[in-house]
């Protein structure tokens, strides 16, 4: 009994914390109570001109928009902010890159001066820098406009007049070089932000279990507080509540870095780095961090993806030594345009082929260009000839320019005599031939010299932009090269499509620098009429639209069409009305609304006076209902111009309003495949697989469904959701600038950056996107599954569950290929150590469905849905943090790159419960396991009649905590899969809330 009773008395403290630890059990809540607390944690290159040479970037072009007022002291502020900005880039680089050539547009509208000079290949819609008007009062936000993946340059950098001029306005954002060497990031090598956006967590579990602020460098010290001041409140899980912001430490030694995180910080010098590569100090990256450049770079610092970087890649640019980096600037004129058509006349063009080229000519002329601006004409078969020199656009020259489109085709087919011929009307324009435009059309291949390859080299020095039209899949394979290497865009028409009317559309809006004078496509269809037939179909005139607006109809046949079209309120315009108008040499059909287009559904009747089939196109465009307001506009873009698989193939797509996006609308496009058939895709603006940003009015898709060799077209389709679809006044159509809490303007300054939702109500927009090739023989066909799963990039981990000891981890659902179909199966694999799990997926322990309370690892859901899998992990509390990654398969073996890192904190950040009838019981149940306990102990000494022992309890213990795991997705662990943790934890202080570093 003495014995005994000695073990007790020795033992007591062991005793008493194994009631405590039932105590504590007693008081967590049940896992589904603690998962509802923990629910909170949350290529193409550019057409830029700009090349880095000797360090110095020559041929950076800034724009001023044609609707930003005269104002030369806005040219001043230009010149001084971007010497300055040019000084701190060559700094932030490790003195490898400054601004060297710096050429800035000025406004056709805008007085001449004898400083400035004609403008060459510097345009608008191809600049750097775009100054404009803010749409909507969104405020003066500098941002960029980059909807491609990492380290893909974006497609400009936007600025305001009041940002430029007022210092105030700009202050908010920090000094003026630390904003736009930030924007250069973006803009120029493909970089995100690094601090956390909205929607964002704003904190994250460590690999040590610790919480702490999202930001690229921990040597950037600061404190979590509410965006009041005040301190945060903290959830079970350890993060704090939703409103907890970091506030750093603005003014604190021993960091420089990084400017992609919060540009205004003073400290702030360079970039982020993996590992030390220049002079500064506290820039070391920090990847476990889950904001966008970790995610969307997967873990890369700034400088590793700036030294993988066509500027610096293979010691391209290494640092020098310049006393002045400062930049030279032009100031060059924008003149009207000047646009020359020059159109394929060989034989294989005569027929139907020539008629629906007059008919787009002759819309062109009539309804597309605006007057003022000029136009030429040449032809070319064999050889070429001018038809027209330039001739300015006018109710005088119209019909003129009409009679001499070309009516006959013959010959053979010499596509750089057409080009040179071009070439030599723009020389005979007094503004000179640079700036100029040229549109070249073909349906042949070049079986005659010149080709386009003798005359390239005069197309690259003359600093014109030629877009091209490939008619049906004969056309030259050498086409796309003369847009390719003047900035120019490449579309593809076949017999049955309407895209020559959809393109001189697009060519036109794109050189239009206002967007209150854009033309918009309503309604854009090719369909085949039956003889003696009616073919009905509607379209809709939103709010937003309704001036000039008219309808074009080209026919097949000299018997032609008769056509009907209805208003919402039932009113006819037909053959009788002074609206309707026909044209039989060019067989075409217009109607154009005198007053503005009423509000709702029209509809439209077209019946074949022939007695065959014939092709019939109908176009419907409009412009903005209010002069001088922003009508809501779409455009297109793929990623890349030639693709050989498996290169991954974007379609972009824009809808806004002027700048602002327009959201939650439905885009569908249909892509014209070599084969003849169209395969139709969805766009999504979810920040997931090719779309880089969420709401940012920008939908995105990967294309994967290759069809043979040759040309692919695209005609995209934008419909609202009448209930659904938003304007985000407020918002912007790119990546902005980050504003300092604290800045402090010296007079009263509107703040309009706050997001707003506006209805966009029913409307309708299409539009053509141009065209790309598809090169390889063997891997264009469609035949071979080549891509795998895309990579997950939102995997998102809770805390440990403690009581329960499992894990949630959500993510959204990859495809077959890419994001398109649905993957075959998942593997996730769990670790402790973030690096290595990083750097080698398959050394961390492989999760089986034995480890799963909830998901199935073999039953993947459909591309873009939720994914939720929770799985049990070792009964460990501790001062570490589990970390996950996930990768997707596909049935053909494909496995998609490692997804982003999650992790999940080990420790016990519950707090105690002070609710007086929960602890009475609490006690109670101490109490009485004390008792039971000491029964047992003296149950055990009476029978075993041990020799007592004398054993004492260390302040602290360490425990070995072995669990198997099985190995590879076998039922049965194998020696050697394990999970082994060291845990040392202080007795009585298990439950007690620690602190939360940051």
């Amino acid at each position: 009994m003495a014995s005994c009773i000695h073990f007790i008395s020795s033992n007591l403290p062991r005793i008493l914390l194994i009631g405590l630890y039932s105590f504590a059990i007693y008081l967590t809540p049940s896992s589904t109570a603690q998962s509802n607390d923990s629910g909170n944690s949350a290529q193409k290159d550019t057409r830029s001109l700009v090349t880095l040479q000797n360090n110095g970037y020559t041929n950076l072009v800034i724009a001023i928009n044609e609707r930003v007022p005269e104002d030369p002291n806005l040219i001043t502020r230009i010149k001084q902010i971007f010497e300055s900005t040019s000084k701190f880039l060559y700094k932030a680089t490790n003195q490898r890159a400054y601004f060297n050539d710096i050429r800035i547009i000025i406004p056709e509208s805008w007085s001449d001066s004898d400083t400035y000079q004609p403008i060459q290949n510097e345009r608008y819609d191809i600049s750097d820098v775009r100054i404009d008007l803010p749409s909507d009062n969104f405020g003066d936000l500098p941002y960029t406009n980059k909807p491609t993946p990492c380290g893909v340059p974006g497609l400009y950098i936007h600025l305001t007049p009041n940002y430029l001029t007022d210092d105030d306005i700009a202050g908010k954002f920090g000094d003026y070089d630390r904003v736009l060497v930030h924007e250069w990031g973006h803009y120029r090598w493909g970089v995100f932000d690094e601090y956390p956006l909205p929607g964002m967590s704003h904190f994250y579990a460590a690999s040590n279990g610790d919480i702490e602020a999202v930001r690229c460098v921990l040597a950037i010290p600061g404190v979590p507080a509410t965006e009041a001041g005040e301190a945060c409140r903290y959830n079970n899980n350890g993060l704090p509540d939703a409103n907890c912001r970091f506030v750093d430490d603005r003014f604190a030694d021993g960091y420089t870095g990084s400017l992609m995180y919060k540009q205004f910080l003073p400290r702030i010098t360079t970039f982020c780095e993996a590992d030390p590569i220049g002079p500064y100090v506290g820039n070391v990256h920090n990847r476990e961090a889950p904001n966008r450049q970790n995610i969307l770079c997967d873990g890369r610092s700034i400088w590793e993806v700036l030294l993988d970087h066509v500027d610096f890649k293979d010691n391209a640019n290494p640092p020098s030594d310049m006393e002045d980096p400062l930049p030279t600037f032009t100031l060059v004129k924008k003149y009207n345009t000047r646009l020359v058509l020059v159109l394929d006349m060989s034989g294989s063009m005569e027929g139907e082929r020539l008629r629906q080229l007059r008919q787009a000519a002759s819309n062109l002329i009539l309804n597309i260009l605006r007057d003022g601006e000029e136009l030429g004409i040449v032809s070319f078969s064999g050889g070429s000839r001018i038809l027209a020199y330039l001739t300015v656009v006018g109710d005088d020259t119209k019909d003129d320019l009409l009679n001499k489109l070309p009516s006959r085709a013959d010959g053979a087919t010499s596509i750089g005599a057409g080009v040179a011929r071009g070439l030599e009307v723009l020389k005979s324009s007094s503004n000179g031939v640079a700036g100029g435009r040229m549109l070249v059309i073909t349906d042949g291949d070049e079986n005659t010299a010149p080709y386009i390859a003798d005359i390239l080299n005069n197309v690259k020095a003359s600093g014109i932009r030629i877009d091209t039209i490939a008619i049906g899949t004969e056309a030259s394979q050498e086409l796309e090269v003369l847009a390719a290497v003047t900035g120019g865009t490449s579309y593809y028409h076949t017999n049955t499509s309407n895209t020559l009317n959809e393109a001189f559309g697009e060519l036109t809006r794109n050189s239009q620098d206002d967007s209150t004078k854009v033309t918009v496509d309503l309604y854009s269809k090719s369909v085949d009429i039956a003889p003696a037939a009616r073919y009905q179909d509607i379209f809709l005139v939103d709010s937003n639209i309704g001036r000039n607006t008219q309808f074009n109809f080209g026919y097949s046949l000299d018997e032609g069409v008769d056509v009907i079209v209805t208003s919402p309120s039932g009113s006819i315009i037909d053959k009788s009305s002074a609206e309707y108008s026909k044209d039989d040499r060019f067989g075409s059909l217009q109607i154009k609304l005198e007053e503005i287009a009423e509000v709702g559904e029209w509809k439209f009747e077209i019946e074949n006076l022939a007695s065959e089939e014939q092709l019939v196109t109908v176009t419907v465009q409009s412009q903005s209902r209010e002069e001088g307001d922003e009508p809501i506009v779409t455009n297109a873009r793929w990623g890349l111009d030639d693709v050989t698989p498996p290169d991954n193939q974007m379609l972009y797509v824009t809808v806004a309003k002027g700048y602002t996006p327009v959201i939650n609308t439905q885009v569908e496009a249909s892509v014209a495949m070599p084969s003849g058939d169209d395969v139709r895709l969805v766009l999504e603006d979810n920040g997931i697989g090719a779309d880089i940003t969420s709401n940012d009015g920008i939908y995105s898709t990967f294309f994967t469904e290759f069809g043979g060799i040759g040309r692919y077209s695209v005609q995209v389709n934008v419909q609202s959701d009448a209930s659904n679809t938003y304007i985000a006044s407020g918002s912007i159509v790119g990546i902005g600038a980050v504003v300092d809490p604290d800045f402090v303007s010296s007079k009263q300054v509107e703040d309009n950056t706050q997001t707003r939702h506006v209805s966009t109500g029913v409307f309708q927009r299409i539009t053509n996107g141009g065209s790309f090739t598809c090169n390889s023989q063997d891997d264009c066909t469609g035949t071979k599954d080549i891509y795998p799963p895309s990579r997950i990039t939102d995997l998102v981990a809770d805390s440990v569950h403690i009581g329960s000891f499992t894990v949630e981890i959500t993510f959204t659902a990859p495809g077959d290929d890419l994001t398109n179909g649905k993957a075959t199966y998942y593997e996730i694999r769990m670790g402790t150590n973030f690096t290595q799990l990083y750097e080698d997926f398959a050394a961390g322990d492989n999760i089986t469905e034995l480890h799963l309370v909830e998901g199935d690892l073999a039953t993947p859901k459909p591309s873009g849905s939720r994914e939720l899998f929770v799985i049990k992990v070792p009964e460990i509390i501790g001062d570490f943090s589990y970390v996950f990654a996930v990768v997707a398969f596909d049935d053909g073996g494909n496995q998609s790159p490692r997804s982003n890192l999650a992790t999940s904190t080990a420790r016990d950040y519950r707090k105690p419960i002070s609710y007086l009838l929960p602890v009475l019981l609490g006690v109670g149940l101490f109490v009485l396991v004390v008792l039971l306990i000491i029964c047992i102990v003296f149950i055990a000494c009476r029978r075993s009649k041990r020799t007592e022992e004398d054993v004492e309890r260390p302040k602290t213990k360490t425990k070995v905590v072995t669990t198997s795991l099985p190995d590879n997705g076998n039922d049965t662990p194998k020696p050697g899969v394990n999970v082994r943790m060291q845990v040392e934890f202080m007795e009585k202080q298990a439950f007690l809330q620690p602190d939360h570093a940051v």
